[in-house]
């Protein structure tokens, strides 16, 4: 096990502009202190500094967009997503939260067949924006075992999904939603913070 010491950053990096990141990903919280990390987390202080941060060093961006789809340094390197997990998490959970279900957000559109969808998502990363993550229903929550939403086996191999989702995770800050609606997916914004999903799958 590696154990993250702030002041002592000496783990290997593969390259030196991931070092940096790092590096001023500390010096961050760093300067902030102990003090104010702690009064914000006791006050539930809405973290907009530490978004601002990400934002104009580009970290989420260089972080979560892959290469084909990202600028300069931009990769999913899993090392380095599990470094900056540790940093994170070390210095709080709510910073650690907002990463974190931007990775749960992200993933399936990464993992989709959809460039626009990719593209849109790219923008926005460059753009400083987190994302959401939707996995809850109005009458169950997170309860998988609860869920009325159905997959249903298609003639062609696929299968159908029905039923309706309830967005959650960093939804206050989140500017774009991606919706599921008949294959490929689409974007689309839910001002009824409720996604209706009938999207085709193999």
């Amino acid at each position: 096990m590696i154990l993250l010491n702030p002041r002592s950053p000496t783990r290997f990096y593969p390259d030196e502009a991931s070092r940096q990141m790092m590096l001023k990903t500390i010096a961050f919280f760093e300067a902030k202190g102990k003090q104010r990390v702690k009064e914000d987390d006791h006050k539930r202080t809405w973290y907009a500094d530490f978004l601002e941060f990400q934002k104009e060093e580009k970290l989420f961006a260089t972080l979560l967009t892959p290469t084909p789809y990202g600028e300069g340094n931009a990769r999913w390197d899993t090392w380095r997503n599990c470094e900056f997990n540790e940093i994170l998490g070390f210095y709080g959970l709510a910073y650690w939260y907002t990463w974190q279900v931007s990775i749960l957000g992200l993933g399936p559109v990464w993992m989709s067949g959809n460039e626009a969808l990719k593209q849109k998502a790219a923008q926005l990363l460059r753009q400083g924006e987190v994302f959401a993550f939707g996995l809850s229903e109005r009458q169950h929550g997170a309860d998988i075992y609860s869920t009325e939403m159905a997959l249903t086996p298609q003639p062609d191999g696929t299968y159908l999904a029905k039923g309706e989702k309830y967005y959650i995770g960093t939804e206050t800050s989140r500017r774009w939603f991606p919706r599921l609606e008949n294959s490929p997916i689409q974007a689309n914004m839910s001002s009824s913070r409720r996604i209706t999903a009938t999207a085709t799958t193999s």
